[in-house]
């Protein structure tokens, strides 16, 4: 569960998602919202309720947990949403393919591919630890520096 919901951090298409899951129970309904462009995500509360309580992505399934939902339920619904979210993706790339050229689609596909790997490599490199040299200054004696 927690790879389809970091999947869906970068790969939805929609900018807001929706579902209705009921508690294990069945006796009440939930209504669930995600929202790329909040800093906080998702939010939940019944059905009819006034307010939303928020959640994380860390701390979702917890929250989840709490308030007695059947996260089984929730779990088949994402996973449809985001495989209903790669059918779209599909079929862009299929239009687009008849559109611009299946060469030039996928000629884009591959750089932005290879795109990806480079950003990848320059982060891991920026991101592991090194020592950190001293600049050595050196000076030259008889030499004249011309101002710019």
């Amino acid at each position: 569960m927690d790879k389809i919901l970091k999947f869906m951090e970068f790969a939805c298409i929609d900018p807001r998602l929706y579902w209705r899951i009921p508690t294990r129970d069945g006796e009440i309904l939930y209504e669930i919202q995600w929202r790329r462009e909040d800093r906080i995500r998702w939010r939940f509360r019944p059905v009819g309720a006034l307010f939303w309580e928020l959640g994380t992505d860390e701390g979702l399934i917890a929250q989840l947990e709490l308030a007695k939902l059947d996260l089984e339920q929730f779990e088949t619904q994402i996973h449809s949403t985001v495989l209903q979210q790669v059918c779209f993706a599909a079929r862009i790339v299929s239009d687009a393919k008849t559109l611009l050229g299946e060469a030039t689609v996928e000629q884009a596909i591959q750089d932005h591919k290879s795109f990806l790997q480079q950003l990848e490599s320059a982060i891991v490199k920026l991101t592991q630890s090194r020592p950190v040299s001293k600049p050595r200054l050196q000076l030259l004696k008889g030499e004249s520096v011309s101002p710019l």
